[in-house]
Order: structure tokens, then C-alpha cells, then sequence
């Protein structure tokens, strides 16, 4: 069910001080194909456990010619800074198949705003380029707004290109830095992004006034710590634009999880398919669908266990299933998505489908 992939490193850039690209191959024999703003899910092992990390591609297919994702240093970040310290070109990685939401609508959109901070950036880096350099009419007549919020000049992930861009493209794409500890830098305000900031910030870009059509016709990327998410979510909402119009990566897990008391007495039968496979399999009341399978030996796709980043998400055919996340419990039922990371089996059977 799960497509296992190994992945050889080509070149290895530093961006900033604390971050680098690292540019891929397949080293299996087959294309690794993925979207600008997914991510790639790479594979450690520690203390002769698997550990999953995601990390979003920096590169756009049908830009540039290999995969590559950047990696920034995390404190305490032990998986990060292995591959900052340690792995050089000619090693091999192992991963499994991109995946990931976080990607541009099909339909011809006015209007793309981007918030990021840190290695927010690189998501939107790859959704950027897809935009920027398409050869496709609506996203050459299309407009991108970058906010960007970082310490300084020096800790500015892909800075230069981005600067780049702001002389190469003066009518599709603007950029706005926040630097916490530089004055006077270019393209730059030395503030912190809040809401009030935010809301001006749009409206100007609206001369003040925001249609229903530009409403219907601008869509929003965020990519950055939850409390900044937060804010700009709920002042694009008060700004009336549709919540469907508003979507964000984030790969922080949640640690506040509401766990259920697991009733060995009782079973619930899965039955899983995609990829051409088919297999059944029994959860206990009170286990997780993924946790269940991965019991048996059994190989679904999942990165974080907590809900956050939809590598686990299958759509439920048949049967309900409650997926408890932190501030609510949604009951699903056929048709809709669930993440069986916190998915619970409700009814006797379920059924679910990979894509």
C-alpha cells in the first residue's frame, strides 16, 4: 500500500547559515513525480526505531530538472541536523512517495497571497516558480503577494532569487520582508505581521476596497509557526474571504491528542484499497485505524500519527469513523476524507481508499 522509495542526493547547497538544499535523484529506477507545495517524507532510523520527517520540495517540476527540498536546523531537531551536518552528495535517502494538500487550485485564480516565515518559504518557493515561470495563460495573467517574515537579510531563505524575481516580474509579483532585528532594508518593514498590519496591507493591494469578485477570485498560502497561521486566518475571514480560499502547511504535531481507552473484547473490521491491493484487517476498540495496521505489519502511508499533514488520508467508502482531533471529534461517514492517524473505527466495518 505503501510506495517505499530510495533517493540519491546530487548536490547539496547551503541557503543561510542554517539551512541547505538538497538536490535528488531516484536512485530505483523510477520518476519521482509530486506537485508544487507537496512534500517529501524521509525515513530514519534511531535506536532501531523508523522515524518519519516531511520535508517540502524547494524545486517546481517542469522548472528545474532534479526534486530538491531545503532543511533548515530545528533546535533539538536531531533528524534536521543530521542532514545538515552530516549528509553529503552520493548518499542515498530513504522515503516514500510525495504527497501532500498544500498545492494550487486548477481553476484561473486574480490574485495569490503567500505568508510564510522561516522555512515557511519553501513551499511557496516551489509554488512560486510554478506560477512564475508556467508557459499556462491564467497563471501568466495572474498576481502573487509574497509576506515574508524572518530575522534579517542573512537569515532570509532564498533571498536573493526572490529579489530576483521582484525586478524580473514588476507587474505579476510583489514582496514584502518583516525583519524583526534589520532597519532599512529593501523591500522591507522592520514590524512584526499582526492583524491590523495584515488587513491594511490587503486592502491596499485593493485600493481599499474589496469586491465580491476579488473575493471569489484570490486565493491564500500560509506556511508558517501556528500563532502567525492563526492570525492571518482569522483577519482574512473577517475580511470575508471564503474559507475555502485559505489554505496552510504545517508539520508541527500535536501533542495534546486525545487518546481513548483501548477494549481488546471488542474489533472492528477494516478493509483498505489502492494501488491494486485489497486487505482486511481487525482494529480494537479505542485504536487508531493506522495504528492497528501498522500492528499487523501492515504498511499504510502516514508521517506525523497527529493529523497535521494528510499523508495518512484515505476516503471512507463504507462504514463511520470518528476522527478525533484536539478541539473537536468529527463523525465521518461514506464519501468523506478521514485521517487514519486519529480515525476510530465507529461501526462494524469500514472501509477506506488510497489514491
Amino acid at each position: 500500500m505503501e510506495q517505499r522509495r530510495r533517493l540519491r542526493i546530487l548536490a547539496k547547497t547551503r541557503e543561510t547559515t542554517d539551512a541547505c538544499t538538497f538536490v535528488l535523484e531516484p536512485a530505483d529506477g523510477r520518476p519521482l513525480v509530486y506537485q508544487a507545495g507537496q512534500y517529501l517524507t524521509l525515513l530514519f532510523h534511531s535506536n532501531a526505531k523508523e522515524q518519519r520527517r516531511a520535508y517540502s520540495f524547494s524545486s517546481c517540476p517542469g522548472v528545474d530538472a532534479f526534486p530538491a527540498i531545503t532543511v533548515k536546523r530545528v533546535v533539538n531537531g536531531a533528524f534536521s541536523n543530521h542532514l545538515l551536518d552530516h549528509v553529503q552528495p552520493g548518499e542515498v535517502l530513504d522515503a516514500i512517495d510525495p504527497n501532500g494538500l498544500f498545492v494550487l487550485p486548477e481553476k484561473h485564480v486574480d490574485t495569490y497571497f503567500f505568508i510564510a516565515a522561516g522555512s515557511g518559504i519553501t513551499p511557496v518557493f516551489s509554488q512560486l516558480k510554478m506560477l512564475l515561470y508556467s508557459t499556462k495563460k491564467e497563471c501568466r495573467d495572474a498576481k502573487m503577494v509574497l509576506y515574508y517574515a524572518n530575522r534579517d537579510s542573512q537569515s532570509t531563505i532564498f533571498k536573493t532569487q526572490i529579489d530576483r524575481w521582484i525586478l524580473e516580474f514588476p507587474g505579476r509579483f510583489e514582496c514584502t520582508y518583516f525583519f524583526s532585528r534589520e532597519k532599512n532594508a529593501d523591500h522591507a518593514l522592520f514590524r512584526h505581521l499582526n492583524n491590523e498590519l495584515l488587513e491594511q496591507l490587503v486592502r491596499a493591494h485593493f485600493q481599499g476596497k474589496i469586491s465580491l469578485h476579488a473575493r471569489r477570485n484570490t486565493w491564500f498560502y500560509l506556511c508558517a509557526p501556528k500563532a502567525l497561521m492563526r492570525m492571518a486566518r482569522m483577519t482574512l475571514r473577517m475580511l470575508n474571504f471564503p474559507e475555502k480560499h485559505i489554505r496552510q502547511e504545517t508539520f508541527m504535531p500535536e501533542s495534546r491528542l486525545p487518546v481513548r481507552a483501548v477494549d481488546h473484547s471488542k474489533t472492528h473490521t477494516i478493509l483498505v484499497s489502492g494501488r491494486n491491493e485489497r486487505i482486511e484487517f481487525q482494529t480494537y476498540e479505542g485504536e487508531t485505524i493506522l495504528d492497528a495496521a501498522l500492528r499487523q505489519g501492515i504498511a499504510l502511508p502516514y508521517t506525523c500519527k497527529s493529523g497535521v499533514c494528510f499523508t495518512c488520508l484515505a476516503k471512507c467508502t463504507a462504514g463511520h469513523v470518528d476522527v478525533a482531533f484536539v478541539d473537536a471529534t468529527l463523525h465521518e461517514g461514506p464519501g468523506s476524507m478521514v485521517n487514519t492517524c486519529i480515525g476510530y473505527a465507529v461501526s462494524g466495518r469500514v472501509e477506506l481508499l488510497f489514491a
